[in-house]
């Protein structure tokens, strides 16, 4: 079905128009009252909450923004006060198709009626908007937990049990699509950034906390995929090759949709297995993909640090900054010819030629180098590239993993639990170097666990998260 043969073809008009924000803040007002009153929502109580909680909004609220030409002498006629603004702002919604309002026959009194799309909508609103904290949904393990207790006690179940199976690995495979997507575009946006803070930031504010903590770390630790596939596989794989169980569900799934026959029956339950089955399989290249992502992404973290905190003071370092200064200026989208004129002036070009013997001989013989073919001209945004491709490649090995766990050593002494800001950052490479430590935490081959306490520390000179480290063999 097409979009615009479900939701009326102004619906979204409120969302795109000059006074956007007090609609969404109306939309959130009414998911509200939609969760705490489900089935009846009065349009009085609705108004007046409305009030209460967007009042600096409305009042802020441009009715000639929205007028329609019909309403334009009324409204502007009309005092603007805090219920007429908010009147228009309901009506508004109701007109463009958000809801539609419904009369008692009895106490003729006003109700909302929401449409599933509606509602839709603004729950995804919702979640776009809300500050909560987004909680993970163990797919894998709860897959696993219902097969394993439907396969010791078959009931009649047995085929719902595989229908939500096949659901969660459906939402699993979108989930770490998903996940991969939000990796790609921390590090693209990385290429964006030019100070070393805002790098910081964005790794340990956003990326850390609503990316790695949330959605990798599980997948890597107690809903992992590679704990739970072969359990997974080997009970559906023992219910389709037994024929008595196998009978037992296409019974059970002829009952749940009573156009199927038996082969039908029987034919959707060998697709059903079989797409769990092999999407197991695949998502263990899915997962290697992410950890590639995620690596890629922390090594290229460090090394843009490392590459904005240069202070090479040769011919190359001076390139480097100069190079630096014209990628932001082309990511900003300013003007480049202010650094264009200052770079040709600074680079003195003149044609050179040579005298002989028989240049003083008559007749008098001029020799000039012969003009060869030019070089091409080479586009700034290649150079920028291959600059910091070069950098990269330099500095790359620079921080290796023995290196890093060789730091914690150190750091660690006899101790077997260390606070971030007892380790000495008696230099730059210190810092880098704890930094890459606190991402060690999910490497087998890492002999502590790193646990973050979700605020800050002071250590020397520089403002770091409070981690605390503490050796493997002290939780075994």
């Amino acid at each position: 079905m097409r979009l615009y043969n479900l939701v009326p073809g102004n619906f979204f008009s409120v969302l795109a128009s000059p006074n956007r924000e007090i609609y969404v803040d109306a939309l959130l007002v009414l998911y509200e009252s939609l969760e705490s009153d489900e089935m009846s929502i009065k349009k009085s109580d609705y108004l007046r909450a409305l009030r209460e909680k967007a009042t600096n909004q409305i009042m802020a609220y441009i009715v000639e923004e929205d007028l329609d030409e019909d309403d334009e002498d009324e409204y502007l006629e009309s005092k603007q006060t805090l219920a007429t603004k908010t009147a228009y702002i309901v009506r508004r919604l109701e007109e463009t198709g958000w809801f539609e309002v419904e009369i008692d026959s009895r106490s003729l009194e006003e109700y909302i009626a929401l449409p599933t799309y509606s509602i839709a909508f603004m729950e995804l609103l919702y979640k776009l908007t809300s500050d909560e904290e987004a909680k993970y949904v163990s797919l894998v393990h709860a897959t696993y937990s219902e097969l394993r207790l439907e396969d010791d006690e078959p009931d009649e179940f047995m085929y719902a049990t595989l229908l939500r199976a096949y659901e969660n690995t459906k939402k699993l495979r979108t989930e770490l699509v998903t996940l991969g997507h939000s990796i790609r575009i921390y590090q693209n946006r990385l290429g964006r950034v030019f100070s070393t803070n805002n790098i910081l930031r964005d790794y340990f504010d956003n990326y850390k906390e609503y990316v790695s903590d949330r959605y990798y770390h599980p997948l890597k630790t107690f809903d992992s995929v590679a704990k739970f596939k072969r359990p997974i596989i080997s009970i559906l794989q023992r219910w389709l090759y037994d024929r008595e169980t196998r009978e037992t569900l296409i019974k059970q799934a002829k009952v749940w949709n009573r156009r199927l026959d038996d082969e039908e029956a029987e034919r959707d339950l060998i697709e059903k297995i079989n797409y769990i089955c092999d999407m197991y399989e695949t998502l263990s290249n899915m997962i290697d993909e992410i950890d590639m992502r995620h690596q890629d992404y922390t090594k290229a973290m460090s090394s843009k640090i490392l590459y904005l905190n240069n202070t090479d003071k040769t011919i190359k370092g001076h390139l480097d900054t100069i190079f630096k200064a014209y990628a932001e200026k082309v990511v900003n989208e300013d003007n480049l010819g202010p650094i264009l004129t200052n770079m040709q002036k600074a680079v003195n070009l003149t044609k050179q030629g040579y005298i002989g013997s028989d240049s003083l001989m008559y007749p008098i013989v001029r020799k000039y180098r012969e003009v060869g073919e030019p070089l091409p001209i080479v586009d700034y945004d290649d150079v920028s590239t291959m600059l910091m491709e070069g950098f990269l490649d330099e500095t790359r090995n620079i921080f290796t993993d023995a290196r890093v766990y060789d730091f914690m050593e150190t750091a660690f002494g006899d101790s077997s639990i260390l606070k971030a800001e007892e380790i000495p950052l008696v230099d730059f490479d210190a810092f880098i170097l704890l930094i890459l430590a606190s991402l060690k935490n999910n490497d087998e081959t890492s002999f502590y666990t790193v646990e973050d306490h979700e605020d800050y520390v002071v250590n020397g000179k520089y403002r770091i998260p409070n981690f605390t480290f503490k050796r493997k063999e002290l939780e075994a």
